[in-house]
């Protein structure tokens, strides 16, 4: 015991601890001092708002921000001014309280002079999920509508833009909707309607997957498909609740918000 405590006590332990000690501080301080100088730790800059901005006029505002900017898509917005911001990640400080730190790369899609067209795919004869998924992949919407029919349940009868059956090779413009006419084998059966109000679009489509009913959405302030997906939605046509029941197939439109 006598041995341990002179031991704890001799200059040669002390000298050890005291060396410990100042190489463990001379870490951590180096550390924190690493990260604030290389990280900017504590910086905050407020995104800009860059919606409606010209691409002329975008070198000299980020510049004057601190910040950078990548464009990394094209989307035709009908109306929309061309040859600006119709999209920006990060979202600007104002509407998401959000901030980020010198150099940072706000990544935006920008609304081409012209239209970007694409080619409609024949979907006729596949399953409803495999049409949508096609139509979707290439830039195309939606919307189906059902017909009753003895043979082929789920699978598209016909394609419809505007109205209109889809000619062989028939481009359009990127974000176009096409209409599906999809079979169903219970003409004349009804399903119940559930109220859709308050839920964002991704939850209606998920709760109407298994009542025969189509979802038709209209969202004014979304500019992509993941903003419409998360969009909640206000009203709806026809009305649902409890107890509501209408004709399977039938297409339930509704009006959301980002």
């Amino acid at each position: 015991m006598r041995k341990i405590l002179n031991f704890l006590f001799s200059k040669r332990f002390v000298y050890n601890v005291i060396a410990i000690i100042i190489v463990w501080a001379v870490v951590v301080f180096g550390t924190l001092s690493y990260l604030k100088s290389h990280t900017n730790y504590g910086e905050k800059l407020e995104v800009p708002s860059l919606y409606k901005i010209h691409t002329d006029d975008l070198p000299d505002l980020m510049k004057s921000k601190q910040l950078a900017y990548e464009v990394v898509d094209s989307v035709y917005i009908d109306g929309w001014p061309k040859g600006t911001v119709c999209w920006q990640y990060p979202r600007p400080t104002d509407s998401t309280s959000e901030y980020v730190k010198t150099g940072r790369i706000i990544q935006v899609s920008i609304v081409p002079y012209k239209p970007k067209m694409v080619k409609v795919p024949n979907v006729i004869d596949k399953s409803k999920r495999m049409a949508e998924s096609q139509l979707e992949s290439i830039g195309l919407r939606t919307k189906i509508s059902y017909k009753a029919s003895n043979e082929g349940a789920g699978y598209v009868m016909n394609q419809l833009v505007n109205n209109k059956p889809i000619r062989s090779g028939m481009s359009v413009v990127k974000g176009t909707v096409v209409q599906l006419v999809v079979a169903k084998g219970n003409g004349g059966a009804a399903t119940a309607l559930p109220n859709l109000v308050g839920m964002t679009i991704n939850e209606a489509r998920s709760r109407l997957l298994n009542l025969t009913l189509s979802l038709h959405p209209e969202c004014p302030n979304c500019v992509n498909e993941n903003e419409i997906g998360s969009a909640i939605i206000k009203s709806q046509s026809p009305r649902g609740g409890e107890g509501i029941l209408i004709a399977a197939g039938s297409t339930v439109t509704v009006w959301a918000e980002k």
